[in-house]
């Protein structure tokens, strides 16, 4: 039978799509005057618990989503129905995923969609996981049989492999890799003697000469290109905090736990967050003025702008950089020991190598005899004319 299918049946979004989102995500909904885009009276500004004023502040995220999902378009050399007819079907898939974290992908896919155990999913019911994960974390997410078509078209996919959890894909993409330790005030342990001031943006600008550009995968944070000279943020701060706030509530309920209730690892999102407050973007002036910039310019997340509750790290005592330590590492090693970025700071590069110390120690001995040979014969020449002088007289 042939199935209708629209050609980008998620090419539009609502804000009751983008509600639904919300209570997917974090578990809360914004008001009805904010799905209506009305001005909410009760709302304070400065309250920043008001779901009106959340709704408000993730508005980045909320293009994100709508140009994410924009993307999706069903086989249509298939007879099966889309995958996808709408944002509610991305939702319930968003939902399954959170609810299912630590089954196989193949199992969640099966269930999800009611396929046998002897059939696999479909390459539309894939692309369809792999936006929902998206979603949920914001990485690039691919299956194993789709991974040479992202990096054809320029993209760095997570490989969320068939056998694996929803978990271990996420722990996977951004693997522990250090033990950077920093406490308040970027007080470095005795572990590491790195004076993380020095990684402030403004200083990566004027010594490193390094150029900040804005990203909206998590795995590219803090990720140097010194090739061209850039290095990515994750400007999306307001999502970070709703993870926050959501491992927090949990914690508030049910004490401490190591298990993985948010979207990401809670100690992810903390090391994300105070690298953006303590590291790059201190408080002071210039910082300030460049942050400000960058939102003005780039369109990076205003909610940097806002002041980010850090309180939880004088809870918990000094925050170990597992996530991040070796990013850290990598641009203080470029503050130390700068790219050459222009024409003249490349060829004093190349010259400065040791052939070329070899062959200007060469040409400096051979001057030399050179020199020693010229000297010597203005010698011989002057004795020679003085012993004409000498036998030749003048009366």
């Amino acid at each position: 039978m042939l199935v209708f299918k629209s050609m980008n049946p998620l090419d539009k979004v609502s804000r009751e799509d983008l509600a639904k989102l919300c209570e997917a995500l974090w578990g809360w909904k914004p008001c009805a005057d904010w799905i209506k885009e009305q001005k909410c009276h009760k709302c304070i500004p400065e309250d920043q618990t008001c779901y009106y004023q959340r709704a408000k502040r993730l508005r980045l995220f909320f293009d994100f989503y709508s140009e994410t999902a924009a993307y999706y378009i069903p086989e249509f050399g298939s007879s099966l129905p889309p995958a996808l007819n709408n944002h509610d079907d991305l939702i319930s898939v968003i939902q399954h995923i959170k609810k299912n974290p630590s089954e196989p992908r193949v199992q969640l896919t099966r269930e999800h969609f009611g396929i046998s155990d002897q059939s696999s999913p479909s390459n539309d019911q894939n692309r369809a996981f792999d936006l929902a994960a998206r979603i949920i974390t914001t990485f690039e997410c691919a299956t194993e049989g789709q991974v040479a078509s992202q990096l054809e078209a320029g993209l760095q996919p997570a490989i969320w492999s068939s056998n694996g959890t929803f978990n271990q894909f996420v722990n996977s993409y951004i693997p522990k890799q250090s033990q950077l330790r920093v406490g308040p005030y970027n007080d470095m342990t005795q572990q590491h003697h790195i004076p993380l001031g020095s990684l402030a943006m403004k200083k990566l600008r004027k010594i490193a000469k390094l150029t900040i550009v804005r990203t909206d995968d998590l795995g590219n944070h803090l990720l140097l290109d010194r090739k061209n000279g850039t290095f990515a943020v994750y400007h999306h701060t307001s999502v970070l905090k709703e993870h926050l706030t959501m491992v927090h509530a949990q914690y508030s309920v049910s004490g401490p736990s190591t298990g993985q209730p948010s979207n990401l690892p809670k100690q992810l999102v903390q090391e994300t967050m105070y690298t953006l407050k303590h590291i790059l973007f201190p408080i002071d002036l210039e910082s300030r003025a460049l942050l400000q910039s960058l939102v003005t310019k780039d369109n990076f997340d205003p909610d940097l702008l806002n002041d980010i509750d850090t309180s939880w790290q004088q809870r918990e005592g000094p925050i170990v950089y597992e996530y991040w330590g070796l990013r850290l590492l990598d641009l203080y090693d470029e503050i130390q020991n700068p790219t050459p970025r222009g024409y003249l700071e490349r060829w004093m590069e190349r010259k400065s190598g040791g052939r070329y110390v070899m062959m200007v120690t060469l040409a400096g001995v051979l001057i030399a005899i050179m020199l020693g040979i010229l000297s010597l014969a203005v010698s011989i020449f002057q004795a020679w004319i003085g012993w004409q002088q000498w036998q030749h007289p003048v009366s």
